[in-house]
């Protein structure tokens, strides 16, 4: 997996809030009107860096919205998660990784969705990548045959 900032929505963004929603520091500009969600897969990546913390039972869902307007009037959403609960949010844990969907406008932008509670810790990296990390581990000392 190969990452470029220009690809970057978060990079260790804080998304410590109260219940609602933190939108990500950038915005991606697709340059025009058609939907890159058709044609060469693209796929968005969301992992945390530091682990989410509350004081109550905070959750934290992945949105990735879309407009044809930069200032996202009438955005259109697509949930890239459901709503995590906190004991799922641990450090460096891949929460969302998923193909682009189609139906896309000219700018994207994720929003991390608080629910329930406010959030006292935590960050995101959320990207656009070409492939994705899709490795398996296995364990030591098994045989090929």
């Amino acid at each position: 997996m190969i990452l470029d900032t220009q690809e970057q929505f978060s990079s260790l963004q804080s998304i410590v809030s109260a219940a609602g929603d933190v939108v990500s520091t950038n915005v991606y500009d697709t340059g025009a009107a058609a939907d890159v969600g058709i044609g060469e897969e693209m796929y968005i990546v969301a992992r945390l860096g530091a682990a989410v913390a509350s004081g109550g039972a905070a959750t934290v869902q992945v949105v990735l919205q879309t407009d044809d307007n930069v200032g996202f009037a009438s955005p259109q959403e697509f949930p890239l998660t459901g709503a995590l609960a906190l004991a799922a949010l641990t450090a460096n844990t891949e929460i969302a990784k998923q193909r682009l969907p189609i139906g896309l406008e000219r700018y994207i932008r994720v929003v991390y969705r608080i629910g329930t509670a406010a959030t006292t810790a935590g960050t995101i990296d959320a990207f656009l990548v070409k492939d994705v990390q899709a490795s398996k581990p296995y364990a030591a000392d098994f045989t090929v045959r």
